[in-house]
């Protein structure tokens, strides 16, 4: 095979993954590595594996993900230090979801000596990024904010260097508002994501979910809003259906929209989608947001900081206060069954955030019984 092959092969490759056909990308992701070993091709072999381990890892592949990017990720001169930098990237972005923090904390500190160095420390706020992932996950969003806001601020600098879309950053800001309960800034970091250019499909997304969580922050009209809470979140949901995509971030946000408009039955029917409907707490959730409704109580979301909101007095009484105690009690067997998940998490993460926020959804069970 010779090097129009190779070149064959890429344009294939290019167009089998912009179509999300990851198994026809990671077939020709071999191809083209058994090709570039047989020329003793080491650049070429670097950039094969990270395609075959991003294919993989579309297709929740993990282990044959992990095991290509492992050896792109070690790959010396001749191999592109970009190429090298991306699959030290994408293992950071799996041991986010499913390694151990020791494992995560190892690959960061591999990004920063790898970028140092290669002369590529402009490229840096890739990591920034990630280590502000990191804290979310481990439920400290004020140093998230930080972390995010320095990534921020770095990738205005690179001009150069690898990088995420503009849209990646801002929707990361826009969350950390959101969670840290301040308004102002979540509604600025929305509109910048509406206002920038959209470079990839995955940025139209992002600007999606910004006007999700503007609207469970209660802004009634989100910058660039198309048809409401519900409509929005239907159309993200769809979009995922379409992709098969695990997105639980997207999933998140539309459900918790379609609670806040008292939309039971369509998140019950999401909620048996693959990929969708994995958000762990999101059936208890549904179930308590149910229950509140049935006693009359105010909507309000489940993750904004701060105590619910009483019950006006001035409404009418509910017309189903009889069904309350039933999705109470469903509530609660689904938060006690995600037990097991949070302490797993927290394990893995070395944090106490996933059982903490288990037993504040308990409490809230617990506070809406008491108005039994």
């Amino acid at each position: 095979m010779s090097e129009n092959d190779l070149n064959q092969i890429r344009r294939r490759f290019s167009d089998a993954y912009r179509a999300r056909d990851y198994a026809e990308s990671a077939r020709l992701a071999a191809e083209g590595l058994a090709l570039a070993e047989a020329r003793g091709d080491i650049a070429t072999q670097t950039r094969m594996r990270v395609w075959l381990g991003e294919s993989h890892w579309q297709r929740k592949e993990t282990d044959a993900a992990v095991a290509a990017l492992r050896l792109a990720a070690a790959a010396e001169p001749p191999a592109d230090p970009d190429d090298v930098f991306s699959a030290i990237s994408t293992l950071i972005s799996i041991a986010l979801l499913e390694r151990p923090l020791a494992e995560i904390q190892s690959l960061l500190a591999q990004g920063d000596a790898h970028l140092q160095a290669t002369g590529r420390e402009h490229a840096r706020h890739m990591l920034d990024l990630s280590r502000g992932e990191l804290a979310a996950r481990r439920g400290d969003w004020s140093g998230a904010r930080t972390h995010f806001q320095t990534a921020y601020d770095r990738q205005q600098g690179d001009q150069d260097g690898p990088r995420f879309t503009l849209g990646s950053y801002l929707i990361k800001l826009a969350e950390a508002s959101f969670m840290l309960g301040d308004r102002e800034s979540l509604l600025n970091w929305s509109k910048a994501l509406n206002d920038t250019q959209k470079e990839v499909e995955g940025d139209r997304l992002r600007a999606e979910q910004a006007r999700l969580l503007c609207y469970r922050a209660g802004i009634e009209v989100p910058p660039g809003a198309r048809g409401g809470a519900a409509a929005t979140a239907r159309r993200v949901l769809c979009w995922l259906e379409e992709i098969e995509g695990h997105r639980a971030d997207y999933s998140r946000d539309a459900l918790h929209a379609l609670l806040l408009q008292g939309d039971w039955l369509s998140v019950e029917t999401w909620l048996d989608y693959p990929g969708i409907g994995d958000v762990p707490l999101m059936r208890g959730d549904l179930h308590l947001m149910r229950g509140r409704d049935e006693l009359g109580l105010p909507p309000y979301d489940l993750d904004w900081p701060g105590p619910p909101p009483a019950a006006n007095p001035a409404e009418p009484h509910p017309a189903r206060p009889a069904k309350a105690p039933e999705d109470l009690e469903a509530a609660r067997a689904h938060y006690e069954q995600q037990r097991d998940w949070a302490r797993a998490q927290d394990e893995r993460l070395e944090t106490d955030y996933h059982q903490r926020r288990v037993d504040a959804r308990l409490e809230q069970v617990e506070a809406v019984g008491r108005d039994l």
